[in-house]
């Protein structure tokens, strides 16, 4: 066991110390004493079970000694940054991870970047607030702790990790949800707005563009893309994938918009994951695509190609209702991906560049039935997400017309802009209290 950097008899000064923050002297030397013997026993038994010693010391010392039981060890990491716990909070949060991906430290106890700064964050507006780790072999006691909880923030990555089922962790993120603890977000908001059929949902918001089809089995791809085709620059956006892999920009290689067309009618293809060009007939292009429908979760979306999309996009970071940040995603020359791995150039800018002034507000007009139109007018925003907007035609007084061309709100990170933490914590707030008046 790694040696404690500070004796148990030094546990006493430091609970004080920990809790000073939180309470005033008085009480925290209070709470220091009051459970002393407790956090004595702790180190004890870590010392004789080989677990790191600071660690232990750590544990009781921030999450028990104001009245509190703490987390069973198996569903903790490195709690060594997390602030102490208020003395009468005003409910209890819990945030949930997996252990392991790269986003983590490889020793199994180190958190997301962004993770503790969040707690920390709700710890400051009066919540505890405490990140575990979910995995299928403590599920019990991940749900008991959820059950008890006031509200669930969700920080997991889609992908596989050893010793989670996926399936299983989001049964359990809906039922607590049910049960009236909000999952922010619960599975069923990131499945529906991360989707690429989410631009099926908003077609008839000002984001969205109408004639915009989603392809769920492959007789629908045959009977509807060759007049989709036939009449414009198309966009074919398989369901899987985050870096434009299996995104095609296709084209009519003849540039005959609205004349016949035909299986034999050859297509040129860029797919936006690395700018490479290919030709395919129209036949050969939809058997080709066939892969993307067969499967689980397997779909393709059909949208308008809008050629502005060699000047960039421009991602709005969304925490709850509010956009708190836009980056403009622009191409290199020659292409269209607005992925780093392509060579695009990111650009910050706040929400009020007066640039985007025409995007903001019409984003914040369509905001209030976002979540309607995927079928979820209950839930709340996700507590963080994204919605990139390409360029459209200019409007009839000249101004730049924007649409969504993807939705992520599965685990947006924010390790690069932290100081949008108090914001995120405000934002949870906001949804507890929101979910407790609906309760009550």
């Amino acid at each position: 066991p790694i040696q404690p950097q500070f004796s148990a008899e030094d546990m006493f000064g430091r609970i004080a110390s920990r809790l000073a923050s939180s309470v005033s002297r008085r009480a925290a030397l209070a709470a220091g004493a009051a459970t002393g013997a407790a956090a004595f026993a702790y180190v004890a038994e870590a010392k004789a079970t080989s677990i790191d010693v600071n660690q232990a010391i750590a544990y009781p010392t921030i999450l028990d000694v104001v009245g509190y039981p703490a987390p069973p060890k198996d569903v903790l990491g490195d709690l060594s940054k997390l602030d102490a716990q208020p003395v009468n909070p005003k409910g209890t949060v819990y945030l949930v991870e997996v252990r392991g991906g790269l986003d983590k430290r490889a020793d199994g106890l180190g958190h997301r970047s962004d993770s503790i700064p969040i707690c920390n964050a709700v710890i400051a507006e009066g919540y505890k607030c405490i990140p575990v780790f979910y995995s299928d072999a403590t599920y019990d006691k991940i749900e008991t702790l959820l059950k008890e909880a006031d509200g669930v923030i969700v920080r997991v990555n889609p992908g596989v990790v050893d010793g989670v089922t996926n399936s299983k962790l989001d049964g359990l993120l809906r039922n607590i949800n049910k049960a009236g603890i909000p999952c922010m977000a619960q599975p069923d908001v990131q499945l529906r707005m991360g989707a690429k059929d989410s631009l099926v949902s908003i077609r008839n918001l000002a984001c969205g563009m109408p004639d915009t089809y989603a392809y769920y089995e492959i007789p629908e791809m045959y009977k509807t893309f060759p007049e989709t085709i036939k009449d414009g620059p198309r966009v074919m956006k398989q369901n899987r994938g985050s870096q434009g892999e299996g995104i095609w920009i296709c084209k009519r290689a003849d540039g005959q918009y609205g004349a016949p067309i035909t299986d034999n009618t050859v297509l040129d293809l860029m797919e936006a994951v690395d700018n490479h060009k290919e030709q395919k007939t129209v036949k050969e292009f939809m058997k080709f695509c066939e892969q993307y429908i067969i499967g689980e979760n397997g779909q393709i979306v059909d949208q308008r190609f809008l050629p502005r999309i060699v000047e960039g996009e421009v991602r709005c970071l969304n925490i709850f209702d509010e956009t708190v940040e836009l980056i403009h995603k622009k191409p290199a020359e020659g292409g269209l991906s607005a992925t780093l791995g392509s060579g695009a150039t990111y650009t910050t800018y706040t929400p009020d560049a007066p640039e985007f002034k025409n995007l903001i507000d019409a984003f914040y007009a369509d905001k209030p039935n976002i979540m309607a139109s995927f079928h979820l007018p209950d839930e709340p925003f996700p507590l963080i997400w994204t919605a990139d907007f390409i360029t459209g035609p200019k409007d009839a007084n000249g101004m730049d017309t924007f649409f969504v061309g993807e939705f992520n709100c599965s685990c947006v990170g924010i390790s690069k802009q932290l100081y949008l933490c108090p914001r995120v914590a405000k934002a949870v707030g906001r949804v507890v209290e929101g979910a407790r008046a609906k309760r009550n």
